[in-house]
C-alpha cells in the first residue's frame, strides 16, 4: 500500500513538474555489480509511473569508455570513487548524487546514483534515482546481496 502511494506521488510529480511527453525513456548507465537490483526496481518504477527505463550495464572501465566516447545518459549508477572522478570532471551533477548501496563485504565499495550533466529528462531521472534510494527499494538491494544505504 505504501509503495503504491509513493508511486502515485512520483507519477503526479513527474506529470506536473516536468511537463514532458508521456513514455519518455530514462536512459541509465550502471555498473554491473548493481544490475540485479536495478533491473527489478526499473520494472517496478515503470509500472508505477509509466516511464520506460532503458538500462545499460558495464564494468567500471566500460562505463568510463562509454562516457569518454560521448555516450549520453540521463543518470549514472557507479561506485563512489568513480562518481568522485566524474564529478570533478563535470560529467555528473554533484547536487544529484545519492548513496544507494554498499557491497557489505568488509570493503569500502559503495554505489551512488546521479544525474549526468547532459541528460534530457532530469525530473524523471531524479525521481528514479530517489526511488532506488527509497525504503521500497530496500528488499531488492538485499536480494541482490547489497546493503541499502540510501534515503531512510
Amino acid at each position: 500500500m505504501r509503495a503504491a502511494a509513493r508511486m502515485i506521488i512520483i507519477a503526479a510529480m513527474l506529470m506536473s513538474v516536468s511537463g514532458m511527453a508521456r513514455g519518455a525513456d530514462i536512459r541509465v548507465l550502471g555498473i554491473d555489480a548493481v544490475q540485479d537490483a536495478v533491473r527489478a526496481l526499473a520494472e517496478e518504477f515503470g509500472k508505477g509511473t509509466g516511464q520506460q527505463v532503458e538500462l545499460t550495464f558495464d564494468s567500471a572501465q566500460g562505463l568510463q569508455e562509454k562516457i569518454k566516447g560521448g555516450a549520453i545518459f540521463d543518470a549514472l549508477i557507479a561506485s563512489e570513487a568513480s562518481m568522485d572522478a566524474l564529478d570533478s570532471d563535470g560529467i555528473v551533477n554533484p547536487e544529484s548524487r545519492v548513496r544507494l548501496a554498499s557491497a557489505g563485504t568488509g570493503t569500502d565499495a559503495s554505489y551512488e546514483g546521479a544525474l549526468m550533466s547532459e541528460g534530457s529528462v532530469p525530473q524523471a531521472a531524479r525521481a528514479f534515482i530517489h526511488f532506488l534510494a527509497s525504503e521500497d527499494a530496500r528488499p531488492h538491494w538485499l536480494a541482490a546481496k547489497l546493503d541499502p544505504v540510501g534515503e531512510r
